[in-house]
């Protein structure tokens, strides 16, 4: 593909049986865009079956419309314009049937005589960016309550954070220690134990709205971010979670009982961070615990 050659690509293609052999059997969807239309000339048959199309599909559209975001295809185009090359571009392309494929893309220019054509390379990389994800799940999410862990927690404050920054609202962060959690483990063992664990997580998720979050820090450690929340807000949450843990467990040993020590931060009242929140909430905590146990206090 190298040499010039004073016809189409196409027809290149066709008049060289070894060339289109290996465009045919190569695992790497290939297609020719025509610089000045965007338009398709030449798709080998392993790039038609990534999408599901057939020929007439590929080529009779602009190449565009095979993007899942013109954002990615734009990032692209502009990679190559200042660098003449691109190799190992991560982007996304779309199936006739509506489905995301992953991919590392790879372009450069094809040296055609009275044409300018893009030799564009796709190497689909769906299931490896499936299996980063599900390893990421993993890493970000508590093996036995499946809430989120303290990693994704102070991701997600960050976030909280700014969209109450951009409404001028309060949000709320709520540290929840459960009581007498280790004379459960003691007395009924640790199969016992994780399904105070479970349940407890479960009733926590309950308490708030979907757009809430709950995490898991560790132990009998919990945190609850709730926005948009003020004081009054924040003192009613708190009442339900309290209600709401204190219910019975029903275990194979028989009914299990529980209670909750809650710490409530706002923000910015308390903190500016997350680290400062999580601060102010825990020590609030530890305020109900030296007082009695079983209620809810802020910072």
């Amino acid at each position: 593909m190298g040499k010039l050659i004073d016809s189409s690509f196409e027809r290149l293609i066709q008049e060289d049986e070894r060339l289109k052999a290996f465009n045919d059997t190569v695992p790497v969807g290939i297609l020719v865009i025509e610089v000045e239309s965007g338009r398709p000339v030449y798709s080998n048959q392993f790039f038609r079956e990534l999408l599901g199309a057939d020929g007439d599909q590929v080529l009779g559209q602009s190449w565009e419309n095979f993007f899942v975001d013109s954002q990615e295809r734009e990032n692209l185009m502009v990679k190559f314009s200042v660098e003449d090359e691109v190799r190992n571009f991560e982007l996304r392309l779309r199936r006739t049937d509506g489905e995301v494929m992953w991919g590392l893309a790879s372009m450069s220019e094809i040296p055609v005589e009275e044409e300018s054509l893009l030799l564009f390379a796709f190497v689909d990389i769906t299931r490896l960016k499936s299996a980063e994800a599900a390893i990421q799940h993993l890493a970000d999410h508590d093996q036995l309550t499946g809430l989120p862990t303290r990693r994704l927690l102070q991701s997600r404050l960050d976030q909280a954070i700014v969209r109450a920054d951009g409404a001028e609202a309060q949000l709320g962060v709520f540290f929840i220690d459960l009581d007498g959690f280790k004379e459960i483990n003691d007395t009924f063992g640790h199969n016992i134990g994780d399904l105070v664990l479970k349940e407890t997580a479960n009733r926590l998720a309950d308490s708030v709205q979907e757009k809430d979050m709950v995490a898991r820090l560790g132990g009998d450690e919990f945190l609850i971010v709730s926005e948009e929340q003020g004081s009054q807000s924040a003192e009613s949450i708190g009442k339900l979670v309290l209600e709401n843990v204190s219910q019975a467990i029903e275990t194979a040993e028989g009914e299990v009982k529980i209670s909750a020590s809650i710490g409530i931060a706002l923000y910015p009242d308390n903190g500016l961070t997350p680290e400062e929140l999580i601060k102010a909430a825990d020590n609030a905590m530890y305020g109900v615990k030296k007082t009695g146990k079983g209620a809810i206090a802020f910072a």
